[in-house]
């Protein structure tokens, strides 16, 4: 094999605005053949499981033709270049998994923070080939689709993210892959099982992202649940010659069902889908202020959520479930498990947060107005309050738990958006918590954060630093936002301890950040000890 490709073709890309060089030759470099393959384990690791992006032979079968014969058709076709460019950029991008040697202990190796993420080439090349909108888009360039908008993530163009899965999803629907082959029994009968399973897969994987893009930007969805027919993936029904091309079914579908979870939840709770699909939109937080207290309707929408989300994690197979031992520490937490379990904790923490944010604006307003004498700040039903608030805890702790556990075994995605977005998502809930502790009253209903929590914090605000001096773009976002909260919190506890308190002088721009102001993890142990 050659020890390196360059492919030469001559094609319009679409970002040359010189009509002259429109159709001019253009060269791809490609990586060493080895590496090649390597980058295709480094995808199936990462998000394989997940999901479906390919099949696992068909991929390496056509690498290994491209490479021993560059100069066919086969090799500079268009799509297949976007695709494999795609491909090889998301697995550039989880080649660098934060394992530590002989550099500053945070598994940096003095990495700069202004350099572009890992594939970042391949993606801009990618992007240059890529046909804007398909008249007659094919099932690869589904697959190229979903794959753009898992780098884009990575440069925290969340934006960007949701308009590639819209076209991807436009693209399936215009073929008919929501549909199952007894609606049109005529049209799938010559596919092949493996093909059909292929297509099948492919489709929720760009439902999957719909669910994934439209909760994380807060858009509604791209279709609903009663317009698919098709069957979720199955493994039991691959012929024995066709197996190694999938990974197990039961992988991707609890990934489904999780996010079908977070998506209708999110949607139901943050009213960003429309009233037709919410039947309850009325009591949701769309136009809520969250200054006022949460009405028993708005605790008994959250725990119905929630109460789905633990029904969820006992139904997994024990394959998915994180095992424990004696002590309490995790046994088997596959970078697969973790993931799901990652995401599991996330939505029940975005779910619960507006309890927090009321608990907190609560208690505050108590402290403000000296109620020493209140039996209890906050007006709702204690029990459940106190439920929420210890649920929160233990998935911040949990999440803390799991992506420490990645750190140590070298399978944390240094440039990952979706890794960062755990830990600011965690920490969010962690920060809002202690600063809870300077409100309390001796008859005050106390809520406790332990030096577990604290642990976890701390844990989690190094991992996220860590992402962000490498150079991880969201979370050098997360982690400015993060110091912006602490910066708040830590003035409004100044001025209630000096009582003078005036709302109007918290600053929430990031805009005007200090840009040297110091970081997180030099002094958030000191500041949670009472040292600063």
């Amino acid at each position: 094999m050659n020890p390196g490709l360059e492919i030469s073709i001559d094609t319009e890309v679409s970002r040359s605005s010189d009509r002259s060089e429109a159709n001019r030759p253009v060269k791809i470099r490609m990586p060493p053949y080895n590496h090649s393959m390597h980058l295709i384990q480094c995808v199936e690791f990462a998000i394989g499981h997940d999901q479906h992006y390919f099949r696992r032979q068909h991929i390496r079968a056509r690498v290994t033709q491209m490479y021993q014969n560059p100069e066919s058709s086969r090799s500079k076709d268009r799509g297949w270049l976007c695709f494999w460019l795609a491909v090889l950029a998301v697995g550039e991008l989880h080649n660098s998994n934060g394992s530590t040697g002989a550099d500053n202990g945070l598994g940096l190796s003095g990495a700069s923070p202004d350099k572009d993420s890992p594939g970042a080439d391949y993606y801009h090349q990618s992007v240059a080939f890529l046909q804007q909108v398909a008249e007659n888009p094919d099932v690869l360039y589904i697959e190229t689709l979903c794959l753009l908008a898992v780098y884009a993530f990575s440069m925290d163009k969340i934006n960007t993210a949701y308009m590639y899965n819209g076209l991807g999803l436009r693209a399936a629907l215009s073929l008919g892959l929501h549909r199952s082959p007894l609606d049109l029994p005529s049209e799938g009968s010559d596919l092949r099982i493996s093909e059909s399973e292929h297509q099948r897969r492919v489709f929720w994987t760009v439902y999957y992202q719909d669910l994934l893009t439209s909760s994380t930007t807060g858009r509604p969805w791209g279709i609903l649940d009663d317009e698919i027919t098709i069957e979720y993936a199955d493994s039991s029904r691959i012929p024995g010659d066709s197996m190694m091309e999938f990974f197990d079914s039961e992988e991707s579908n609890a990934h489904l069902e999780l996010m079908r979870l977070r998506g209708q939840a999110y949607s139901s709770l943050y009213g960003y889908a429309g009233t037709a699909i919410n039947p309850y939109s009325h009591i949701s937080l769309f136009d809520f202020d969250l200054g006022n207290p949460l009405s028993q309707q708005h605790l008994d929408k959250m725990d119905e959520f929630h109460q789905g989300l633990i029904a969820w994690q006992q139904e997994l197979p024990e394959k998915l479930k994180l095992a424990r031992s004696f002590e309490g520490s995790g046994l088997n937490p596959s970078r697969v498990t973790a993931t799901l379990h990652l995401i599991y904790h996330q939505t029940i923490l975005v779910l619960l947060r507006p309890v927090l944010v009321n608990i907190h604006n609560d208690r505050l307003e108590a402290r403000i107005k000296d109620h020493s004498e209140t039996t209890d700040a906050y007006p709702g039903p204690k029990s459940m309050l106190r439920a929420f608030y210890n649920i929160i805890l233990e998935s911040a702790r949990e999440t803390a738990s799991i992506l420490e556990w990645l750190q140590y075994q070298g399978a944390l995605f240094i440039y990952s958006y979706f890794d960062a977005s755990y830990a600011f998502t965690a920490a969010i809930e962690l920060h809002l918590a202690r600063s809870m502790r300077s409100f309390a009253y001796p008859n005050q209903d106390a809520l406790q954060f332990t030096d577990e929590d604290l642990s976890a914090l701390n844990t989690i605000v190094g991992i996220l630093r860590q992402q962000s001096l490498a150079g991880n773009a969201p979370a050098k976002h997360f982690d400015r936002q993060l110091r912006l909260l602490e910066n708040n919190l830590q003035a409004l506890q100044t001025a209630l301890d000096n009582r003078v308190v005036n709302l109007d002088d918290l600053n929430f721009d990031l805009d005007y950040l200090n840009p040297g102001l110091t970081a997180l993890t030099d002094h958030v142990g000191a500041a949670l000890r009472g040292e600063s």
